[in-house]
């Protein structure tokens, strides 16, 4: 999912579409999906390039 589709609010829809994606292809071959039927990853709340330690979350 890109920046972008976050921001603008397209990723909970982007999601129900690759669910429905996902479902369509263990219906037609079951066989390829050995231990449960494949479910979208689940979008983060939050995403970091460089974490701040704990401490410099504090003092903020």
């Amino acid at each position: 999912m890109t920046p972008a589709d976050v921001h603008e609010g397209y990723a909970e829809a982007i999601t129900e579409q690759r669910a429905q994606v996902l479902k369509d292809a263990y219906e037609q071959h079951p066989e390829r999906f050995v231990n449960k039927i494949p479910e979208p990853p689940i979008l983060s709340t939050e995403v970091w390039i460089n974490q701040p330690l704990e401490d410099e979350m504090k003092d903020t």
